[in-house]
């Protein structure tokens, strides 16, 4: 057994609670021992994962906007501290990718390690595929090792698959040491000798797909495939995910947490993010999970087809409820279909500029045909004193209802929409 400096935490052994040491920001090794007088038959954690650290938003035009998008994902951590700090929890478990690459800027590595070291509890991280710990990667620099025992001595980085003993629970940790592992991060419980284990609930810690989700969405599937009906029967009391980005319970005892800030638009009805999940635990008994939002920023995915004009109103309303009186703290993805007018097709157009300005981010796919209507192209066709403008009209008209030629047919809405314009300003 190997020991670490000691901190005494602020949980009180005789309310049920345990002391436990801490490596102050080392690289785990050997099998550790943070826990040390008794054993804690209940215990109380974070699970959460997929923090991203660093993502860099590239399809987020505004530089402003995507400062924005990363700074919200460290302030995220300063209200998992407080939430760890308010239901008094024994540890944090970060089921992989902490940050977004193996190399992240240091800049952006300070601010989450002062963050982090503000949690009133011992974090473990695993490496994920986006931050594995193969050489060269962030786990091994010096300075990282310096920095985090500076500013964030709760830390400790796990790289290797061997037990670890925290505050009266078996960690189980499954680190992915490149980004698509050779083997299933999982097969080295197959071969663990449980009767060396310490008593108390027992918990693995492994970032990849499993089998059933892989399939589910082609953004988030991962090479790195869990097979957790392999896994010895009794083995574990919980399995805390890491990897997929949405809220998922795979079994009983098996959860993926999602990411405590949403990083992406949602792609189901029954897609959750922006959350962590408060677990409670005890050897042989089932988890008492509860989900806990985190999450400052709102993702909306809104679709629609108009009608006519007549439905802008509409659709104006129903993003309205969305937003409601916030500006920069949401980003929509907005598919529309359908049809409008010339006029109709402007008024979109001015809308979705003025929408842009309130949003962190505006996607918007459109299949919405422009369609002059009739009383549009009544004052351009009646032209007595210029045919020439009016055969013009009639056979921009034409073009413009082709539907095999999708590019000539938007080719001649802009046209009209042009003449229509420069009808308007004659005297």
């Amino acid at each position: 057994m190997h020991l670490f400096p000691c901190f005494v935490s602020v949980h009180d052994c005789a309310k049920g609670f345990c002391l436990w040491h801490s490596a102050w920001g080392r690289i785990a090794s050997s099998t550790l021992e943070l826990a040390v007088f008794g054993v804690l038959r209940l215990v109380r954690f974070l699970h959460t994962a997929d923090w991203q650290i660093g993502k860099p938003y590239a399809r987020v035009v505004d530089p402003d906007h995507r400062a924005r998008l990363k700074q919200v994902r460290i302030a995220v951590i300063q209200r998992m501290a407080l939430l760890v700090q308010r239901q008094q929890l024994d540890f944090v478990l970060v089921a992989g990718d902490l940050f977004d690459s193996p190399a992240p800027a240091r800049s952006e590595v300070a601010q989450a390690l002062s963050a982090i070291g503000q949690i009133p509890a011992p974090v473990l991280v695993i490496p994920g595929n986006h931050d594995h710990g193969g050489p060269g990667s962030l786990w091994h620099q010096g300075w990282f090792q310096e920095l985090s025992a500076d500013v964030a001595p709760n830390l400790q980085i796990l790289l290797e698959r061997q037990p670890v003993s925290l505050c009266g629970a078996v960690v189980l940790p499954c680190p992915l040491m490149r980004q698509t592992a050779v083997e299933d991060p999982l097969s080295w419980l197959t071969q663990l000798n449980t009767s060396e284990l310490p008593d108390g609930p027992r918990i693995v810690l492994a970032h990849g797909s499993v089998q059933s989700f892989a399939a589910l969405d082609s953004q988030e599937a991962s090479s790195n495939q869990l097979s957790l009906e392999q896994l010895p029967q009794g083995l574990c009391d919980y399995i805390a995910l890491g990897d997929w980005h949405g809220l998922k319970q795979v079994s009983a005892n098996a959860w993926y947490c999602g990411c405590p800030e949403q990083d992406r638009f949602p792609r189901t009805a029954d897609y959750a993010s922006s959350q962590v999940l408060l677990v409670e635990l005890e050897r042989g008994g089932s988890p008492a999970v509860s989900i806990e939002p985190t999450g400052a920023l709102q993702w909306h995915h809104i679709t629609m087809r108009l009608q006519g004009d007549a439905d802008l109103e509409l659709l104006e309303r129903q993003v309205q409820q969305h937003l409601g009186q916030r500006s920069g703290e949401d980003l929509l993805l907005l598919e529309l279909d359908g049809q409008l007018s010339l006029t109709g097709a402007a008024r979109l157009e001015a809308w979705l500029t003025s929408l842009s300005s309130r949003l962190l981010r505006l996607k918007h796919r459109q299949r919405v045909r422009t369609l002059p209507s009739d009383a549009e192209l009544a004052p351009l066709l009646d032209r007595p004193g210029d045919p020439l403008f009016a055969r013009v009209v009639s056979s921009l008209k034409e073009q413009s209802l082709q539907q095999d030629n999708a590019e000539e047919s938007r080719l001649a809405v802009l046209a009209l929409r042009e003449l229509q314009l420069l009808a308007s300003q004659e005297i």
